[in-house]
């Protein structure tokens, strides 16, 4: 009997081993998930191969990149601290620059570069709509064509620095009414936003108040970055971004590859800017920018044409005797292939051609040959259309691919690409 009470005793004494062994496993797996989980919300990476936790950890490494987007790479706002800094220190360096007339300028680096990597990603998705890159893109890109131009720089370069450095125009800094793009400190005719920014001092990082420079737009806040990088120089004679200009490299990426280590330390720092720069087809702004006139559009009611000019007087004189003025049609180069006109007294219709035969066979039935209309060129098609049924206004042209096709089911005839412009 006592040896059956002590073998149901120690039965006893192992399921409830078993069980509170059961319950301890439990406790400690929804720790260890906890905690996982915590350290995956600040970003922090594990090497756990739980397929749950890594799922945790891709979704909230997203949700952390959205949540920056508004401050990277510029002075934090009021809202945010160090912490970025304090686990990727290179990420808000700063670099003074030593100017040739005796000045310094100093910019600062908060950008997390790992956003514009991956193009396909969520971060970057999440930063900004297509429509408001481009959008971004179109408000710098015609100043930094002339700046660069002028400076032997690549606006490609220019262009991309300003969009990770800014974050597509969207942090605090580099938004209305500050526009500073590239996180320069000081004062800009005497103006100037206090922001807090890191700092490394005393071996530690520091969140601290800081002035920096506030621009009337973002023509003066590039005109600064290619102050930058064309007077920067440690010892005379010698510019530490030479090796970033145009005359000195092959291609933009020799530049970048220049900047790299110099204008930031990230490593990555030129891989970044080229697939800002290759994503976006940036090089078309580093020739230099054409010098293009205004093509008039004006339209009879009466006669059913379109008249197309470069002449301001007619433009302005044709209203006061029927015609409806309907704005610019396209730019035209001040260079290029010459386009003609041509004028029929008896159907009072126009005629534009750059073919010399044309001319010749169109004047020998009557038509006044009027010289030089304006030039073609550029990467604009102009599309023509024909209209069999009509005497004058006989042919279209436009630049706008939509109205070519409203056009075409009314009785136009597409007829190819008849110009270029810009």
């Amino acid at each position: 009997m006592k040896a059956r009470n002590l073998l149901f005793s120690v039965i006893l004494l192992g399921n409830l081993a078993v069980a509170n062994t059961t319950v301890l496993a439990e406790e400690t797996t929804g720790t260890v998930t906890a905690q996982t989980t915590s350290s995956s919300e600040i970003g922090i990476e594990n090497d756990t191969e739980s397929t749950l936790q890594s799922a945790t950890v891709s979704e909230n490494t997203v949700s952390t990149e959205e949540s920056t987007t508004g401050t990277t790479e510029q002075p934090q706002t009021e809202e945010s601290t160090s912490a970025e800094a304090q686990k990727n220190p290179e990420n808000a360096e700063e670099i003074t620059n030593k100017l040739t007339d005796g000045q310094t300028l100093t910019h600062t680096h908060q950008a997390d570069l790992s956003e514009f990597e991956n193009y396909t990603g969520y971060a970057f998705s999440a930063r900004s709509s297509a429509n408001s890159q481009q959008a971004f893109i179109d408000s710098i890109a015609s100043t930094a064509q002339s700046l660069a131009s002028a400076n032997d720089l690549y606006a490609s370069v220019m262009i991309a620095q300003a969009i990770v450095e800014s974050g597509w125009g969207n942090s605090t800094l580099a938004s209305a009414p500050n526009y500073n793009l590239f996180g320069i400190k000081g004062s800009y005719n005497g103006q100037s936003v206090t922001m807090p920014t890191s700092e490394y001092v005393s071996g530690q990082w520091i969140t601290v108040n800081a002035a920096f420079r506030k621009y009337p737009s973002y023509k003066e806040s590039l005109q600064d970055n290619v102050t930058v990088l064309k007077t920067t120089s440690f010892q005379p004679g010698v510019y530490y971004y030479s090796g970033a200009w145009k005359s000195n490299t092959n291609s933009y990426k020799d530049a970048t590859a220049w900047l790299t280590g110099r204008y930031a330390t990230a490593p990555n720092y030129g891989a970044t800017l080229n697939n800002v720069i290759e994503t976006y087809n940036l090089t078309q702004y580093d020739t230099a920018p054409t010098s293009t006139s205004p093509m008039y559009r004006l339209y009879n009611r009466h006669t059913g044409e379109h008249l197309y000019t470069l002449n301001a007087g007619e433009k302005n004189y044709l209203p006061t005797v029927g015609w409806e003025y309907e704005g610019i049609a396209w730019q035209a180069p001040n260079s290029g292939q010459p386009v003609y006109r041509l004028y029929n007294p008896y159907s009072g219709d126009h005629h534009y051609t750059m073919a010399q035969s044309e001319i010749n066979s169109l004047t020998k039935i009557g038509w006044r040959y009027e010289g030089l209309s304006f030039y073609s060129g550029g990467s604009k098609p102009i599309y023509r259309l024909f209209n069999p049924n009509k005497k004058t206004g006989t042919h279209h042209y436009t630049l706008s691919a939509k109205e070519r096709d409203w056009l075409t089911p009314m009785g136009w005839r597409y007829e190819g690409i008849g110009f270029y412009g810009y």
